[in-house]
């Protein structure tokens, strides 16, 4: 007798499902999961359509069934490599497996998924093979005519099909969904002094457990029948779970001939009549074999099941998912995916969530602000925002990356809006805004207080909005309203300077630990004088910051590659921060060198500052406090700034010694000028080969720490 064997049906959104437990849950466990297949009777499908099983969307996390589906429970083996796929032993896993099997392999990088599908099937030893019925020869249909019939099926009346799909209709309500599939049915005839209702006889159901139980108990052999959903829809072949069926019966029940219904009606179409009837017969004479010290034990069953491929052959299948996925929604999970990867092995505590809805401000858009919005976009940062006031130069591109040639015509793109434009074009699902503003100065008077209120109040607004904020701009004043913002707003501050040859990386310290033992500087405590339209160069002369200088010192003039080297190294400490159990107040690290020291988290350790020298090709890290007289975070400047709002702040940019005074830096400049070792420091500076402004602020900082044993760096 010929079988119709299942055909796989897979939705969709099953791969993705797929993925997305791999990645996320199983990783490198390849163990076998639960999958629920489901199959229906659908009368207008072509045979060889027929017998689908189809596996939804969420057919590895729920249970239910939906109504007019049949369940068959079965696992997948998602494998960890394609060579696995390929080598896995086959005719053993089917040995093993009891019901529906998905060997599978998810290429995640190319969303190509391999599959195959074995929908196992126990050979019956000996084989049935059907006979013709001799209970229903003589049945006639509702004209009185008499029904035709072949030697495998006969066909039900109309009468008794509509009072049959009543009885099991009515049998379902009450037993487990698990057992719809297969059922047992017997003809109860009504007794000669009773006037039927609906015919001679009515239908009994019962669960294939009542067979034991005594169902068919003081019924005629005709009138049993063991019942099975059939989604088939060839008359001559019934679907492939009979197979296991008539195992049960040849087995358990010790059956060498049965009555099978092939029950394929819908209660919608009851009055077509469907169900077949079939006859099988088989010789249970030898049932077992012998072994060679005479004992008699049931041989092992023959198992098939391997789905053929449409070309007819047995071998798996390939989808490739590409072109049926939305493109962004495929950036979307490429680019989880190498993070997710770094939890399967390295890194299992990793809070990615926690960095993708970290919302980050970066001031300036220009070659750190690039770089730096690059390697944030590796980290599956989702918000970007920009602040700039700067056009893309001809000179942009070669070094900021976000910038190209076509930005620099027509007098230049503006940096905030086009880089925001770029970070989209790299990836579509980043949320990125641009600000074109200048950022109010200490020591730059106010030329139009219109608008420069109007910029204070929005850079205000957007750290706020923001958890961490990057300074990434050309000169040190601009760096000092966004650090006093920051720290009055307890928000994440991070900053990048560089030299020719040298940069510092750093974090600010938060406003709950200041003034504490654990409190850290910010970028000026090292100043001892407050920023403004001034600098200090190589021979420590005062010259303007950004006038009456020459172009080597109006450009960033420095390695290449260093902007690269300083921006990787402020995200991976950003990230540091972010997954610390104590965020912007975690304590520096103060053993740098130590091989054995334990972190709190799975990054390592998070210092406060790292100075980097390329000419050396090495990084020193460095731990400083907070300085109470600082002119950007000291605690006098945030309660005047937390008093006046913007009149403090306008004070500060048209009064060049006003920060000086209500720091206290005036007062102790004072003493520094009255005392003999700052000449003596001069000197040593002036001839130094550290003539950037990163190295002589560092130097300045620890000649006083020494010098005056001040609690700053």
């Amino acid at each position: 007798m010929q079988y119709t064997p299942f055909i796989s049906d897979i939705e969709l959104p099953f791969y993705s499902s797929l993925a997305s437990l791999k990645v996320d849950h199983d990783k490198l466990d390849d163990s076998a999961r639960k999958v629920l297949g489901l199959y229906e009777i659908k009368p207008s499908d072509r045979p060889e359509e027929s017998c689908r099983m189809q596996i939804l969307g969420n057919a590895l996390l729920k249970d239910d069934v939906p109504a007019g589906y049949y369940r068959a429970e079965g696992m997948i083996k998602n494998v960890n490599t394609i060579e696995e796929y390929r080598n896995a032993d086959k005719p053993a896993i089917l040995q093993l497996a009891g019901k529906t099997v998905v060997l599978s392999f998810a290429d995640l990088k190319k969303y190509k998924f391999s599959y195959w599908f074995a929908f196992p099937a126990i050979h019956s030893s000996p084989p049935w093979a059907p006979t013709a019925s001799p209970i229903n020869k003589d049945e006639t249909d509702s004209t009185g005519q008499k029904k035709p019939a072949s030697h495998a099926s006969q066909q039900l009346t109309e009468p008794e099909t509509v009072n049959l799909v009543e009885a099991v209709q009515t049998w379902r309500y009450g037993v487990d969904a698990r057992q719809h599939g297969f059922f047992l049915a017997k003809k109860v005839w009504a007794a000669a002094d009773q006037k039927p209702l609906k015919g001679p006889y009515e239908w009994q159901i019962s669960p294939l457990s009542g067979y034991e139980e005594g169902f068919f108990d003081n019924s005629k052999e005709g009138d049993r029948y063991v019942c099975f959903a059939d989604p088939s829809n060839y008359d001559d072949a019934p679907s492939w779970v009979l197979r296991n069926l008539l195992v049960l019966v040849q087995k358990r029940w010790k059956l060498n001939k049965v009555q099978i219904m092939r029950y394929r009606d819908l209660h919608s179409r009851r009055d077509q009549g469907r169900t077949l009837i079939m006859t099988l017969e088989t010789d249970n004479s030898q049932t077992s074999t012998t072994t060679e010290g005479g004992d008699a034990q049931p041989a092992l069953p023959k198992i098939t099941g391997w789905e053929r491929n449409p070309a007819g052959k047995l071998a798996g299948r390939t989808v490739d998912l590409k072109e049926y996925m939305d493109p962004q929604r495929l950036a979307d999970q490429s680019v989880d995916l190498n993070l997710k990867l770094m939890k399967w092995r390295i890194s299992p505590n990793l809070n990615l969530e926690d960095i993708k809805k970290t919302k980050c401000l970066l001031l300036g858009a220009g070659t750190l602000g690039s770089y730096v919005a690059r390697n944030l976009l590796g980290w599956g940062v989702n918000k970007v925002t920009f602040v700039d006031n700067g056009s893309v130069s001809f000179s942009n591109p070669v070094r900021q990356p976000l910038f190209n040639f076509k930005d620099c015509l027509g007098g230049g793109a503006k940096k905030a809006l086009r880089a925001a434009e770029a970070l989209k074009e790299i990836y579509p699902g980043v949320d990125s805004t641009g600000h074109v503003l200048s950022v109010p100065m200490a020591g730059h008077p106010v030329v139009d207080e219109d608008k420069a209120k109007a910029d204070f109040e929005l850079l205000k607004k957007l750290v706020e909005e923001h958890d961490a904020i990057f300074l990434l701009m050309d000169t040190r004043e601009s760096r000092w309203l966004p650090t006093l913002l920051g720290k009055a707003n307890g928000k994440i501050v991070l900053n990048a300077a560089l030299g020719f040859d040298t940069f510092v990386v750093m974090r600010h310290g938060s406003l709950t630990t200041a003034g504490s033992k654990d409190g850290l500087g910010c970028y000026f405590c090292n100043d001892v004088v407050a920023p403004g339209n001034l600098r200090i160069n190589a021979k420590a002369s005062l010259i303007k910051s950004t006038k009456a200088q020459t172009l080597d010192q109006q450009c960033t003039v420095t390695r290449p590659g260093i902007a690269a080297i300083a921006s990787a190294l402020l995200v991976e400490l950003f990230v540091s921060i972010v997954q610390h159990p104590q965020g912007a107040d975690a304590p520096a690290t103060t053993a740098p060198d130590e091989d054995n020291i334990e972190s709190p988290h799975p990054l390592g350790i998070v210092p406060h500052q790292i100075r980097g020298y390329l000419s050396r090709f090495n990084n020193v890290i460095v731990t400083g406090k907070d300085y109470s007289c600082c002119s950007a975070c000291s605690g006098r400047i945030i309660d005047l700034y937390l008093q006046d709002g913007w009149d403090f702040v306008k004070r500060a940019m048209n009064e060049k010694s006003y920060i000086e005074e209500v720091s206290g830096l005036k007062e102790f400049s004072v003493e520094l000028e009255t005392s003999p070792d700052t000449l003596i420091l001069l000197g040593l500076f002036a001839s130094s080969s550290y003539t950037d402004e990163v190295s002589f602020f560092g130097f300045l900082g620890i000649f006083i720490s020494k010098s005056w044993e001040l609690e700053k760096y």
